[in-house]
């Protein structure tokens, strides 16, 4: 449910039209959600009812300015890693889903290090420079030279990807997949 558009809008905390959906849907079904939103806990009664279910929620380490630039009107990240905790906490199946991945400014390895004793798996994303739109490219070339040379340089992304391997290989981190958009 929901890899394109989040079904936990800032609307749904009034319309309840996903927990509405959820309940209506068919149990024996495998369910897998990605949302950006803490208000995901608030359905954990439904999600329960599901025998084979999965909450994902995006985490990066966007805070003040980069949150500002690239995620403006999104929940705060320590709601989010409180939501994959609580989902922990009630039983439900969870992953993090770092994205974007944008070097020097993502840290990948904080974010699983705060995160480790209570998600159960993760997925990494790169930022995607080709779909990105021309105002992201440009404030990330002008405001973050050092990132956008990691992204677009081949030899230097390389790099920082076995970099980032090993990080991941030392912390034991469930990675179910990496994805780098070259």
């Amino acid at each position: 449910m929901s890899s394109v558009s989040d079904p936990y809008q800032p609307i749904e905390a009034k319309l309840k039209l996903t927990r509405n959906v959820l309940r209506f849907m068919d149990k024996r079904n495998e369910l897998m959600i990605l949302t950006k939103s803490p208000l995901v806990v608030r359905d954990v009664d439904v999600l329960r009812l599901f025998p084979r279910v999965e909450v994902g929620l995006t985490v990066n380490s966007f805070e003040g300015r980069e949150k500002r630039l690239f995620e403006p009107l999104t929940p705060i990240q320590k709601a989010r890693i409180n939501a994959l905790k609580v989902l922990h906490e009630e039983g439900i199946k969870n992953y993090a889903f770092i994205s974007p991945i944008i070097p020097g400014i993502t840290d990948v390895e904080a974010i699983i290090r705060e995160t480790r004793d209570f998600v159960d798996w993760y997925f990494l994303e790169f930022l995607n420079l080709r779909k990105a739109g021309e105002e992201f490219r440009r404030i990330l070339e002008e405001e973050f030279p050092e990132s956008y040379t990691l992204l677009t340089d081949n030899e230097k992304f390389r790099e920082y990807l076995k970099n980032l391997t090993g990080i991941l290989k030392r912390l034991n981190a469930k990675v179910e997949g990496i994805e780098t958009h070259k």
